[in-house]
């Protein structure tokens, strides 16, 4: 079973990677710091297990098209 993953920090221009509350990484999530002018985002999943993803692959990879 994949353990869940939690958004700890994210990165923007000016300013650098910033530190976020802890979040369950979810589309709609991910949505939101795009949105927030947010493109990576750094991941863990489990104890010692971090990531940087970019945030738009991540919602190409994962979004359903529209029908």
């Amino acid at each position: 079973m994949a353990l869940p993953r939690t958004v700890t920090h994210a990165y923007r221009m000016p300013g650098g990677w910033e530190k976020l509350a802890r979040h369950r990484l979810t589309i709609d999530y991910a949505r939101e710091l795009r949105t927030a002018g947010f493109t990576l985002m750094r991941i863990r999943s489990g104890w010692g297990s971090s990531r940087e993803r970019s945030i738009a692959t991540y919602l190409q990879r994962h979004e359903v098209p529209a029908t």
